[in-house]
């Protein structure tokens, strides 16, 4: 009974193979198909700007709007990195002339059309501290 195989060389080679397998499906989950290309920009103050970006994931989707705060004194190649690193929006909407004005350091929106995702205190690093602006929002359906 001392030279009985416990392990069996197959069950080894299954357990690589499952573990394989499961590395390759969480990696083809982290591939997202949503383009995004900068439609505007807009400086809100000395520190922040807003981006508007178009986003569209394929041939038979709408596309959506997707409004981003982000630092001013860094570069649109920074933002563009930023985007492949799923910074977050603080509006998406399917109106892509939303952005009504910035007065005061505020952030006017008029929303003609859906809304899919919104934050009314959308914050932004500046310089390693987090600050925010306020933003006002008036939405229609049509």
């Amino acid at each position: 009974m001392l030279n009985a195989q416990v392990f069996k060389k197959r069950h080894a080679l299954m357990i690589f193979f499952l573990m394989v397998f499961f590395l390759g499906i969480y990696r083809l989950s982290k591939i997202s198909p949503l383009e995004q290309s900068i439609i505007h920009e807009q400086a809100v103050n000395s520190q922040a700007k807003v981006f508007i970006a178009e986003a569209s994931a394929g041939a038979t989707t709408d596309f959506s709007y997707r409004f981003y705060l982000y630092d001013s004194s860094k570069t649109v190649e920074e933002f563009k990195k930023a985007l492949s690193d799923d910074y977050s929006p603080f509006l998406i909407t399917s109106d892509s002339n939303a952005l009504s004005k910035i007065e005061n350091g505020v952030i006017y929106l008029n929303v003609k059309g859906k809304v899919f995702s919104f934050n009314n205190l959308p914050a932004y690093k500046y310089n390693n501290s987090i600050y925010t602006i306020p933003v006002v929002i008036m939405a229609k359906p049509y």
